[in-house]
């Protein structure tokens, strides 16, 4: 018994309502049942092990829970330790942060963390965002409108006075380097600063597994558990029925942004997403570099003038993606239409649930590569992030 991605057609609200209910019940049959993962017992604890992660990892000792993150610059140093603990009194090793779990109140600065506060049920805990004109989730929009959740601002430049004031119990942040300033600053007012870098994960589902990191600090390691493996199930039987196709349809990304095309390199989430729909990316074996590729119009007309398929433009019309460069017009999958923009789930002041809940579902956006790759293996479902140009 598993949740059928396949089935996600109607209301956002009702979709992950779904999802969130079936994995409470899958962990309730599962609990009376003798599957437990194996973990492996250390001189410090009991280790959780992790299928796709590599960036953080969970220990269970008397009395407490040890999360270490790792710095994914520096290989072998640890980024922060953090030592949950259910009593205030309870002692634990100095070399790392006490929290008090569950958490009351968060402060994100990504919305990138929203999607998984989602899914654990957590949304309500949330106190503070930054940038919510760029956040799609309409249930932290209406909190902000009602004043029940603070905006601060650029989450570059935090507004720490009004930060003070929230006084959340603590603050969820992505480091974007190895000495982040933003990061320091944030510490400076003695707040607890959770490290969330699952966006340095080298696996699509090593990043959505994140879920897990983010759901100890709400006591709800199992239903993290229970959710995240309902994913990855979803997310490789669907990618199996790709891998039998001989058919690899080619394709191509992205488009040029004053004079540079920026082009997934071979190690990039969204090469991984062509790899496993079945999809032939030109570039897919090109790992020189972790993130984009740069390009230009030019050279794409070189590689990629006869693709099949054209993904993640910034337009919603062929008309209006032809009058940004008349060169676009040249491209054989802009000629048969076959052209897909990531913003069928965005508001009007710019939110895209695509950098939200899409983050935290692979198996949706796998979903939805495949059925723009090879539509007869998903004849029933209606693509949840990505849609295909109209024409005028």
């Amino acid at each position: 018994m598993y949740f059928c991605a396949t089935t996600i057609q109607n209301s956002d609200m009702m979709t992950r309502f779904s999802f969130v209910l079936f994995a409470l019940i899958s962990l309730l049959l599962t609990a009376c049942q003798d599957k437990q993962k194996v973990v492996s017992n250390t001189e410090n604890g009991t280790s959780v092990p992790l299928s796709y992660a590599q960036g953080f990892g969970i220990t269970h000792s008397s009395g407490y829970t040890t999360i270490t993150v790792y710095n994914p610059w520096k290989p072998g140093e640890i980024y922060d330790t953090y030592y949950l603990v259910k009593n205030e009194g309870q002692a634990v090793p100095t070399d790392g942060l006490k929290v008090v779990i569950p958490l009351k109140s968060i402060m994100t600065n990504s919305a990138t963390h929203l999607g998984f506060l989602e899914l654990l049920g957590e949304l309500d805990k949330v106190t503070g965002v930054c940038n919510s004109n760029y956040i799609y989730n309409p249930t932290i929009l209406q909190g902000v409108k009602d004043g029940t959740i603070k905006d601060l601002g650029d989450a570059f430049n935090l507004d720490i006075e009004n930060l003070l004031l929230l006084h959340p119990q603590a603050v969820m942040t992505s480091a974007y380097n190895a000495e982040d300033e933003n990061g320091r600053r944030m510490k400076q007012t003695g707040l607890p600063i959770l490290y969330n870098i699952e966006w340095q994960e080298k696996s699509i589902l090593g990043r959505a597994e994140w879920i897990k990191f983010i759901g100890a600090f709400f006591d709800k390691e199992k239903l993290a558990d229970s959710i995240f493996s309902q994913i990855a199930e979803q997310y490789n039987e669907i990618k199996k029925k790709a891998e039998k196709l001989s058919y690899a349809p080619s394709i191509l990304s992205g488009q040029d942004y004053r004079g540079t095309w920026s082009m997934p390199s071979g190690r990039s989430y969204n090469a991984q997403l062509f790899r496993d729909a079945g999809a032939n990316y030109y570039y897919a074996n090109d790992t020189t570099v972790s993130g984009s590729i740069s390009s230009s119009i030019e050279e794409a007309l070189i590689h990629f003038n006869q693709a099949d398929i054209w993904v993640g433009v910034q337009a919603n019309t062929l008309e209006d993606l032809g009058k940004m460069d008349p060169k676009y017009k040249l491209f054989k999958s802009y000629k048969n239409g076959n052209v897909y923009h990531i913003n069928k789930r965005t508001n009007i002041t710019g939110g895209n649930d695509y950098w939200e809940s899409g983050v935290a579902r692979p198996d949706l956006l796998l979903n939805d590569m495949i059925k723009i790759v090879h539509p007869s293996l998903l004849p029933e479902y209606e693509l949840t992030y990505m849609d295909k140009l109209k024409s005028k």
